[in-house]
């Protein structure tokens, strides 16, 4: 691929450059028409330069495929034609210069369009993009069979409820190293159910019917080896769960803490609010020396006046 992020930058050197030689040296030989074709050359040869450092930049951070090599070529070809102001003054070079910028343009529709539809511009899909780039660092379901499977969702169901407790998110279990730690263990174990799935498919297709008493005790071997193997990696699997059992449990008590804690507040409030009784009893007794006094009123006008 051409190193167009280096080309910008000589284009650009050559375009300050120029333009500087235009400004001082030339201003006393050039009528004022050619020497705003010169300077309008050197305008545009820093336009397509910028344009090439942008179409290096973009190569040097991962993007790459042939919709940027043209749009790097189209770009380098439109400073070719611009860097000339003769050419500017013949029909060539105004032809040449409209299919170079055609060009351009095309290509930059080319190349948005795959933005879009692909999420970068190298024109492949992100999941064929990753498959490419983490080779070798993941597994699919293909790698599995049914019975490693099953250990393979158990793991992944207890490391689901760890990483999704509330002791977890508010960060009480170290979730850094909690999180790196699982994630360590999810992978070892994947990694053994892989290879036991391996070795169980090469032992089923060894035909059993005539095997002589060689084959069948190193089978017989294989298969003892096999068992362990599982024993042993089905005893992790069930570790993890007890660690994710645990930490449901502690999860359950840090819930019931958090709304103890939420009664507690309000208990105090209730507190205060029985606290407020005396006044109550206060307020009671106020009203009945007032209710008092009124029946005494009551009574005495029933009286008859004289």
């Amino acid at each position: 691929m051409p190193s167009f992020g280096l080309l910008g930058a000589i284009s650009g050197f050559v375009a300050v450059g120029a333009g500087a030689f235009g400004a001082h040296a030339l201003k006393a030989h050039l009528s004022a028409d050619l020497l705003a074709i010169f300077e309008t050359a050197a305008r545009y040869q820093m336009y397509h330069a910028l344009a090439l450092l942008a179409v290096g930049v973009l190569a040097r951070s991962g993007s790459s495929g042939t919709a940027l090599n043209i749009a790097g070529l189209g770009f380098l070809i439109g400073t070719l034609i611009f860097s000339d102001p003769v050419g500017w003054q013949s029909a060539s070079g105004r032809y040449g210069l409209l299919l170079a910028e055609i060009l351009a343009i095309i290509t930059a529709v080319v190349f948005v369009t795959r933005v879009v539809r692909f999420g970068q511009p190298g024109g492949r899909a992100p999941a064929d993009v990753a498959a490419r780039t983490y080779h070798g660092r993941y597994l699919t379901a293909a790698d599995f069979d049914a019975r490693s499977r099953v250990l393979l969702r158990r793991t992944q169901d207890a490391v689901d409820g760890v990483t999704s407790a509330e002791i977890y998110q508010a960060d009480l279990l170290d979730a850094p190293a909690t999180g790196l730690a699982l994630a360590g263990q999810e992978w070892d174990i994947a990694l053994a159910l892989r290879e036991q799935a391996r070795l169980r498919a090469r032992r089923a297709a060894v035909p059993a019917d005539g095997a002589g008493p060689q084959t069948a005790a190193v089978l017989d071997h294989q298969v003892q080896a096999a068992r362990l193997a599982d024993a042993s990696i089905a005893a992790r699997v069930a570790a993890l769960e007890g660690y994710a059992a645990e930490v449901r449990e502690a999860d359950a008590a840090y819930r019931d803490w958090r709304q103890a804690a939420a009664l507690a507040e309000v208990s105090r409030q209730h507190l205060d609010m029985l606290a407020r009784t005396a006044a109550d009893e206060h307020g009671i007794a106020e009203i009945d020396t007032m209710t008092r006094q009124a029946r005494a009123i009551r009574q005495a006008f029933r009286e008859p006046p004289g």
